[in-house]
């Protein structure tokens, strides 16, 4: 299938997404999905990148360069083994690595390839990123400011209004940008000046962390010597050991770091108080810039409809409490590391679909010619920083009916947005959410045509509720936000699992889950082990079945969804069904393997074999669940689309 790329090469991680006639997803550059943004330079001048150039590092890592993404437009070079190398050199061979990798993958080069940006780059800097292409060999067809990009794939993804105003926050790795863009119906445009804080992000949370665990040991973590050879492998572990406790606390209220020093090993606990008061002088300074960049479009906080949060700091609690202040509501995709990227994508597939008539050409060899002069890169910014901002804009008036979420071993993360009130249907994506689904597209189900005379009966079957009875080996739980908009999960315990917007009972008669409200909630069912292979039900015509009871109330919006480790995953839109559904009585719905597949869920590897996911003032109870083979074709199953 012909497809095309958006390429998010960031300060410290690199996120490539694909986009083609299904939809766009994020890329599996590697296990971690993300690269590493880092750079070997060897002694002959080999250039390694991503997990290559931190394996190579092993031996040297005197050579391994970081965060040179900051480093772009300096006229002085990075001296690397005493030679001077520019930073658009070290980026253009993070480009040709990835566009290489996806082409392995695919058997094929991208139609179209679309790379990212900082909105609040200048003109200088934006022309020494352009260069990139012609360095890297790699025809790049446009650049898109990252916040555009954000806001193209928010705006399609939750069928935003022409008019709508989005403040987009993208707090990094290394960095913090804010924008304000208006939807148009030729794309995002820009409003104002989009404001960029350089050494602000998680990195700087990690140091955070760094500061606290030194503290507790007296320290001894800033007497290590980074010149010794003994200390560099401490320091390194250190490292990890910070980035996890930061991930740990985003999810937990306390972790424990256990650091080998000094021949024992020490454990420390950190509680995410202890992180939100050291980080929060940082935090309100980041939602400070996105203050005023709104201020500089000529516009009030009151003015813009949603705040979208982008990059994988924002996974914080804290940061959406922060954002939240200034009494907006907030969203953010369902994988916030890959927004930009996924943006970029939905740009290069709308490229390809363009172009389509004129059979364009392929980015097949990773590097082209000097000869094979590549097309002009459009660069795609809206409004250049330093514009004068927009006169105050009339306010649509919209409503966010609330946020998407998804989990992994019972860890809360932010997910994708739904929006109500115009009229359509909104959307919403279920994944889960440790660093392990693509991004794929909802699939959007009919309800089943009537019933003819034979049904199928299935072979095999993966059970996961039998007669209000859990599968062994599965946990239950319940996720949706509180009131300050912060996201968390409740395990069943003694029968019962409450959160705001959805309250879960196990009863004779099956689980029994009530949904109150406009605002996303969700309950899921675990592997408490090993993953799950459904490789032959999907293989044998399967689906997810499951006997449902509509007690009373209907859905504003509902999905199903089936996990294969973060952001693996697939999610099918049955609103019409559920609603279809008489009220009362206990029905059966099917949903064809074939549903998920599409979007991205690989039945090889199961964690999470489902997912009910809504919003509305909706009474259900669940019977019985399960997955089986053969009757994803049976006649009374729903019908899906993309």
């Amino acid at each position: 299938m012909p497809y095309s790329i958006g390429v998010d090469l960031g300060a410290t991680s690199i996120a490539v997404a694909v986009g083609d006639e299904i939809g766009v997803r994020a890329a599996h550059l590697s296990p971690h999905l993300v690269e590493p943004s880092v750079a070997f330079v060897a002694a002959d001048g080999t250039i390694l990148t991503g997990q290559a150039a931190t394996d190579a590092a092993h031996e040297d890592r005197t050579r391994l360069v970081r965060g040179f993404k900051r480093r772009l437009g300096d006229p002085t070079p990075i001296f690397i083994g005493g030679v001077g190398t520019a930073p658009e050199a070290l980026m253009a061979a993070q480009l040709r690595d990835v566009v290489a990798a996806v082409t392995e993958q695919y058997g094929e080069g991208p139609q179209r390839v679309v790379v990212t940006c900082p909105a609040a780059w200048g003109p200088y800097r934006r022309e020494q990123f352009a260069r990139i292409s012609e360095l890297s060999g790699v025809r790049v067809d446009e650049i898109v400011a990252d916040a555009v990009a954000a806001a193209m794939f928010f705006a399609r993804d939750r069928r935003l209004a022409e008019g709508a105003l989005l403040a987009v926050f993208d707090l990094g790795g290394r960095n913090t940008e804010a924008a304000v863009l208006r939807v148009e119906s030729g794309g995002p445009e820009v409003l104002g000046t989009p404001e960029g804080i350089e050494h602000l992000g998680g990195d700087d949370f990690d140091d955070a962390v760094r500061g606290l665990l030194d503290q507790r040991l007296g320290g001894r973590l800033s007497a290590l010597d980074p010149a010794d050879p003994g200390d560099v492998a401490i320091l390194s572990s250190v490292d990890e050991a910070c980035t996890s406790a930061k991930e740990a606390l985003s999810v937990h209220e306390e972790t424990v770091v256990r650091l080998g020093l000094d021949g024992a090993e020490k454990a420390i606990t950190l509680t995410r108080l202890d992180l939100e008061s050291s980080i929060r002088p940082m935090v309100k300074t980041a939602v400070a810039a996105l203050l005023r960049s709104i201020a500089s479009a000529g516009l009030d906080p009151d003015d813009v409809d949603v705040v979208v949060l982008a990059g994988g700091s924002t996974r914080i609690p804290l940061v959406a409490e922060e954002v939240s202040s200034i009494g907006k509501p907030i969203a953010a995709t369902h994988l916030p590391k890959f927004t930009v990227a996924l943006g970029a994508a939905e740009r290069a597939r709308a490229l390809a679909a363009r172009d389509d008539d004129t059979a364009p050409a392929r980015h097949d060899a990773p590097f082209e010619t000097a000869a094979a002069a590549p097309r002009p890169t459009t660069i795609l910014t809206s409004s250049a920083p330093g514009t004068t901002g927009h006169p105050r804009v009339r306010r649509r008036s919209m409503l966010l009916a609330g946020l998407a979420v998804a989990a992994v071993a019972g860890a809360a993360i932010v997910a994708a947005a739904s929006w109500s009130g115009r009229g359509e249907t909104p959307t919403a994506a279920s994944t889960a959410a440790s660093p392990v689904a693509s991004a794929p597209p909802t699939v959007v189900a009919a309800p089943a045509p009537a019933a003819a005379a034979e049904t199928t009966t299935a072979t095999l079957a993966f059970p996961i509720l039998t007669e209000g009875i859990s599968t062994t080996g599965l946990d239950w739980f319940v996720q949706s936000s509180d009131t300050a908009g912060v996201w968390g999960v409740t395990p069943l315990d003694e029968k019962e699992a409450s959160r705001p917007n959805l309250q879960l009972t196990q009863t004779d008669a099956g689980f029994h889950a009530v949904w109150t409200g406009d605002s996303p909630a969700q309950l899921y069912a675990q592997s408490t082990g090993a993953s799950i292979d459904l490789n032959d039900i999907a293989d044998g015509g399967g689906a997810l079945v499951f006997d449902v009871t509509r007690n009373s109330g209907a859905a504003t919006f509902f999905e199903v969804a089936a996990h294969c480790g973060y952001p693996c995953g697939g999610a099918v839109d049955i609103t019409s069904t559920i609603n279809a559904l008489a009220e009362g009585a206990t029905q059966q719905v099917i949903v064809p393997a074939a549903c998920f597949t599409v979007s991205g869920f690989d039945p090889r590897a199961v964690d999470t074999p489902f997912v009910a996911f809504g919003t509305g003032a909706l009474d259900l109870t669940f019977s019985d669940v399960r997955w089986e083979d053969l009757v994803g074709d049976d006649p009374t199953a729903v019908r899906c689309s993309t």
